[in-house]
């Protein structure tokens, strides 16, 4: 599917570089008919699985202007490099979960945006200094 895809965006540079460190992606949406449907323990425990295993929060993003969600981001750090990036977006009717495995950076993410089933991404993510 990634090959596919950078031969039907062949164009887009930053793309094809992205791509070409990507083992894999994985989308997972949800969309709910009723507001707040979704269980919020069951968000809280994606939270505790990733800090469980390792993974360093990068976002963690609650009731942004006003208007309830979460925004978390999440990276996998081995050998000194990132080796995957987990996003969980979640507004009133919607879940969205993603997972990017392979040698990628939170701003390769931006990039990636839009393409394979990615929502785009608003605003930048900043990467602390001690990890840069």
């Amino acid at each position: 599917m990634l090959v596919f895809a950078s031969k039907l965006d062949s164009e887009n540079q930053d793309l094809l570089r992205v791509i070409a460190g990507v083992r894999g992606v994985s989308v997972h949406r949800y969309r709910f008919a009723e507001p707040w449907a979704y269980d919020l323990d069951a968000l809280r425990s994606v939270k505790n699985q990733y800090d469980a295993a390792g993974w360093m929060q990068l976002v963690n993003k609650h009731d942004r202007n006003g208007v309830p969600g979460v925004t978390d981001l999440w990276i996998l750090w081995q050998k000194e490099a990132i080796s995957n990036v987990a996003i969980l977006i979640a507004r009133s009717t919607s879940v969205d979960f993603v997972e990017v495995s392979g040698s990628i950076s939170p701003l390769d993410l931006s990039h990636l945006a839009g393409h394979f089933g990615i929502p785009k991404i608003e605003g930048g993510v900043r990467v602390p200094a001690q990890h840069r």
